[in-house]
């Protein structure tokens, strides 16, 4: 009788350590994309500490993780040349951030983190005003219109 208690218990226990220890559930980028923001948002914070305290090799981590994010982050927006620029712009500050930081120039990764802020202002600003709502053939929703259209589409 106990060693169909034991057994019972061991059976039972299995598909809970094999749910315990199983990998995450992958989520399709539409749904992490907030995930993905919040942990640029951190990595910012991350430097605004490092500048506070003069840390400098904090600041150029932190900018390196945002760099990598948005490089590896295909982001589900309308991949036009304004949205582009943002991109290319804001990597380009990343850049920037880690040497001024690597020269422990605190005046120059200072004004440089203040640039990227506005930046990113800017490139939520211009994203969010993008979207509208539109009524396609058939179908009811919400969907991207590009802020340009291409040559000949019209």
């Amino acid at each position: 009788m106990r060693f169909k208690f034991v057994l019972l218990a061991i059976l039972t226990s299995i598909p809970l350590a094999m749910l315990t220890w199983a990998d995450p559930v992958v989520q399709p980028i539409e749904r992490s994309e907030g995930v993905l923001m919040r942990s640029k948002l951190k990595r910012s914070q991350h430097v605004l500490e490092g500048l506070l305290r003069k840390d400098f090799p904090a600041i150029a981590r932190g900018a390196k993780e945002m760099k990598l994010i948005s490089e590896a982050a295909e982001w589900p927006r309308a991949r036009d040349t304004v949205y582009e620029h943002f991109s290319a712009e804001f990597r380009r500050q990343c850049n920037q951030l880690e040497e001024l930081a690597e020269e422990q120039n605190h005046q120059g990764v200072t004004f440089t983190y203040l640039q990227m802020t506005n930046l990113c202002i800017q490139c939520h600003d211009y994203v969010r005003d993008s979207l509208r709502v539109a009524e396609p053939r058939g179908r009811h929703g919400v969907q991207l219109i590009p802020a340009e259209w291409p040559e000949g589409s019209r």
